[in-house]
């Protein structure tokens, strides 16, 4: 009851900026799930819908997830809030001249990569254990990996900056 009432008391800005993690660690198991699948369906095609269901469930993901993010990017431009504090002192200026700065541009690569991935998946079809497609699986692989690499990148860097001026 009390975590209830603790949950309750939080503004809507800092729920909304844990539901904005949320799905960010949701993109994570995704990803896991996308990986193995990329593998599995070389010994068993029949997982190839599943495949390709995880790679536009993540697809979606990450693009709500940049929405949710460009959203929140309301409170912490807002008067007084994280970003006049990260820029008010010289030891903090840097976390948001670079890292934040790195962080929101970064963030919109790795959905364009996981649609790479997945039009290559939609393109090689029931073929896609076949010889022929070698290059292609090998770009799905490298969006994937390239993807999640670059989301955890985004991740620490949120996290780097929230822990120094959380939204609120």
């Amino acid at each position: 009851m009390e975590l209830l009432e603790r949950l309750m008391e939080l503004s809507f800005w800092e729920k909304f900026a844990d539901a904005h993690g949320s799905l960010a660690m949701f993109s994570l198991v995704l990803y896991g799930a996308a990986i193995a699948l990329y593998f599995a369906v070389l010994k068993n095609r029949d997982l190839l819908g599943w495949f390709k269901n995880t790679l536009l469930a993540l697809f979606t993901d990450l693009v709500i997830l940049d929405i949710f993010g460009l959203s929140v990017y309301v409170p912490y431009r807002a008067a007084g809030g994280p970003r006049t504090i990260l820029k008010s002192s010289e030891s903090t200026s840097w976390l948001h001249a670079i890292v934040f700065e790195h962080k929101e541009f970064l963030a919109f690569a790795p959905p364009l990569l996981v649609l790479t991935a997945l039009l290559l998946l939609w393109r090689t079809g029931k073929d896609y254990g076949e010889k022929e497609f070698i290059y292609a699986r090998r770009a799905i692989i490298f969006s994937l990996v390239t993807a999640l690499v670059f989301t955890l990148v985004v991740a620490a860097e949120a996290v780097l900056v929230t822990k120094v001026a959380p939204v609120s």
